[in-house]
């Protein structure tokens, strides 16, 4: 990218909660947190040292169907960097005392993200649409689950999905093309072909979940079946969170919060999987006003789904989705991580061009098709808070 000094780089896996058995919930993430203590030549302070030493910012990720370890560095410091990540990977300092705190901290994290309302009624969302399944089970695992992880059962863990076809290594910015070939193959080029690992099939299942807190809001998580990550759909569904729920202009913002004065924050996003997608909405409210949030919310959606938006909506959210995809593309952070998507998803690099000239292609007929598909289920809610607010459940399943 012309211009820059700068680099983004990382490794990423096709590997995440999506493929733990239900005895290990929770080892994708707390192999990713054990990378960090220490690797190659390198302890852990030596290897934090050495990151900060070189100006590096290092950090890592895990989600259902991804794990990623990344940095943004200097340009004459990529081929360090991707040298750091390749012996988190290939060469890491796995003790078990080690990894028992870490456990620990894992558990930290979790009471953190427990203690977080507006989290919470996410997991509890994904926990009621995903029942029985892995993508229903939280990434940050459990204390049980992870008593069964050891050394060994991390070792086999990263044997069975560290595969060429699972791999992608990506950066943006300002590097020494040459350099950075020769490093990864040099690091990434032995990886063996292995056996594909298969996770089962998404199944989205209609239902609620609610926690009872004393809180002074109820929040509340919205959701109906959209197209997944692969399908061509899905330039349809992102127009139709934005127009739905996406900014201050939006049906959802301009109804329940300008108009009626229900809600502080009120939002759509599209949420998508390999195989599933949903298009969501959260919102955080009183508890008296919840029933009446949830009835505006799926009204608002069937009156998408039966006279689509307008052309001047349809042009406003052209508008912003242009500029927020165009932005990101100046970011070397956000280019790295979008090559990778196209590459999992789609076996191939596509112009950017290419996927605005998809955007500016929409119909109001094609968004309009996507709300009522929407509309067909399975619908799935949370809520967390007071009581009272609960009865947004009922009024959303009654709808």
């Amino acid at each position: 990218m012309p211009g820059l000094g700068t680099a983004a780089l990382g490794v990423w896996q096709r590997v995440g909660a999506r493929w733990e058995p239900e005895e290990l919930n929770g080892i994708a993430h707390l192999f990713e947190h054990m990378a960090f203590k220490g690797a190659g030549t390198r302890d852990a302070r030596k290897f934090a040292e050495d990151t900060e030493n070189a100006g590096c910012v290092m950090n890592a990720a895990t989600g259902y169907e991804r794990t990623a370890y990344y940095a943004r560095c200097l340009a004459e410091q990529a081929p360090f960097a991707l040298d750091l990540i390749s012996d988190i990977l290939f060469e890491p300092h796995w003790l078990p005392e080690d990894l028992e705190k870490e456990k620990g901290v894992v558990a930290q994290e979790r009471g953190e993200a427990f203690d977080a309302p507006d989290d919470r009624v996410f997991e509890l969302h994904q926990e009621a649409l995903y029942r029985g399944q892995a993508l229903g089970r939280p990434i940050l695992g459990t204390d049980e689950a992870l008593k069964n992880v050891s050394v060994e059962t991390l070792i086999n863990f990263r044997s069975a999905h560290m595969t060429p076809d699972r791999v992608i290594v990506s950066i943006a910015g300002a590097f020494d093309r040459d350099v950075i070939i020769e490093t990864a193959t040099r690091r990434f080029g032995g990886l063996a072909n292995k056996p594909a690992q298969q996770s089962a099939p998404a199944r989205a299942l209609a239902g609620s979940a609610s926690e009872t807190r004393k809180l002074e809001q109820t929040h509340l998580v919205f959701s109906w079946p959209g197209p997944s990550s692969s399908d061509e759909r899905i330039y349809a569904a992102r127009l139709l969170s934005e127009i739905f729920g996406g900014g201050m202009s939006s049906r959802l913002f301009q109804e329940v919060r300008e108009t009626r004065g229900l809600v502080y924050a009120i939002d759509s996003a599209l949420d998508t999987l390999e195989d599933d997608g949903r298009i969501s909405v959260y919102a955080g409210c009183s508890a008296d006003n919840a029933r009446e949030v949830a009835e505006i919310v799926r009204d608002q959606l069937e009156l998408m789904a039966a006279k689509g938006p307008t052309e001047a909506e349809l042009t406003r959210a052209k508008a912003v989705s242009r500029a927020s995809m165009l932005m990101g593309v100046e970011a070397p952070s956000a280019r790295a991580e979008a090559r990778v998507s196209q590459l999992f998803l789609r076996d191939k690099l596509s112009d950017f061009s290419e996927i605005r000239a998809r955007m500016d292609a929409v119909t109001c007929e094609q968004i309009q098709a996507v709300a009522a598909k929407a509309l067909e289920g399975p619908a799935c809610a949370a809520a967390i808070g007071p009581k009272a607010g609960h009865g947004a459940l009922a009024a959303f399943e009654a709808k």
